[in-house]
């Protein structure tokens, strides 16, 4: 008997160990799990402390391989939040800055070509998913009915089918959003088209021609001024939006590195690339107009954003800035998807 408890007692010590060592590992494993799944949601965006919070969430376009989402900016301001745009990985952006998406109900479109909308729906649709319990309201030029209407049309079998599944007690009337046209007088070049608990969203005419209307965005809070461009070419006529700004969140092509890569895209037999490359520079802002503009409006703050071409690296990034800061005194940031700026 003494020789078999002898013979057993390394079995049973081995069996001890890995016994211990499986409870060590479930235990890491749920550690792993339970670290993973923490609500991270950031719910101080809501609270309304007197600043204004900015996001980017899309500094991209829709330019080949490019690596960063399309036209997107939150800003978070008197306990609310405001989207200006909704492009492609909007969605997936704004959950990576831990947006509480309940909270997330009101977009203003400055146009419509398609990276400043491609995420309209998902957005659309998610906040409705994750709990939102208002409506979700769409500003924007004319079209934004017939886009508000398509998307729910698109989206209609997706709601019918998790509501009967997994959402019967949230009402459908939700998973659909409301347009709200932003149509000023022919004359006019601004117009308010928001107002609430201190925060005050005014349209201004942009010029990005043959688009017609488009719009930039100023938002106001307590005695904050922040401009969001959409797209445009560098022009006076929106000189009133950038003027004394204290942030300004605006679309910025490097016209010298463009004509480079279209001279490239040519020696190699690229034509149509090439001719397509130089066609944008007309419709867009050139980072040195762009300068002396933001210079003459006396803007605190300056961020690039909607960045042709998209610079990945280092070397890049200072090339597409060259030049700038000769041209404007105040700070001067290059835009990164992600990156939040408070005043």
């Amino acid at each position: 008997m003494r020789l078999k408890w002898k013979l057993a007692l390394p079995a049973l010590l081995l069996a001890a160990v890995a016994a211990g060592v499986v409870l060590n590992g479930q235990r890491i494993q749920e550690a792993i799990l339970d670290a993973e799944v923490r609500d991270r949601t950031d719910n101080s965006l809501t609270n309304a402390d007197g600043s204004i919070r900015v996001i980017l969430c899309g500094t991209g376009t829709p330019q080949v391989n490019a690596p960063r989402g399309q036209a997107c900016t939150l800003v978070a301001a008197g306990g609310q939040l405001f989207l200006f745009d909704a492009g492609e990985n909007a969605m997936r952006n704004i959950e990576d800055n831990h947006v509480p998406l309940p909270a997330l109900n009101r977009v203003f479109i400055t146009h419509w070509h398609s990276d400043h909308f491609n995420g309209l729906g998902a957005l659309i649709n998610h906040t409705w998913i994750n709990g939102r319990k208002t409506p979700f309201e769409v500003y924007g030029p004319r079209g934004v009915e017939q886009v508000v209407k398509g998307l729910a049309m698109a989206y209609a079998e997706d709601v019918e089918f998790r509501h009967l599944h997994a959402l019967p007690a949230i009402s459908t009337e939700l998973a659909y959003a409301q347009a709200h046209v932003v149509e000023m007088a022919d004359d006019a070049e601004s117009m308010r088209v928001f107002e609430q608990d201190g925060v005050t969203i005014d349209a201004f005419r942009v010029d990005h021609r043959p688009v017609d209307p488009a719009f930039g965005y100023v938002l106001r809070y307590n005695g904050k001024k922040v401009f969001i461009s959409g797209d445009t070419r560098v022009t006076e006529r929106y000189f009133g939006a950038l003027q004394d700004a204290d942030l300004v969140v605006h679309e910025a092509i490097n016209g010298h590195l463009i004509r480079m890569g279209a001279a490239a895209l040519q020696r190699t037999g690229q034509t149509a690339a090439a001719a397509q490359a130089v066609r944008v520079l007309d419709y867009h802002a050139d980072t040195l107009g762009l300068a002396r503009l933001a210079e003459k409006a006396k803007v605190r703050h300056l961020v690039l954003t909607h960045l042709i071409p998209s610079p990945t690296n280092f070397v890049s990034r200072q090339l597409f800035l060259r030049g700038m800061q000769e041209r404007f005194s105040g700070e001067l940031t290059l835009g990164e998807d992600a990156m939040e700026i408070r005043l």
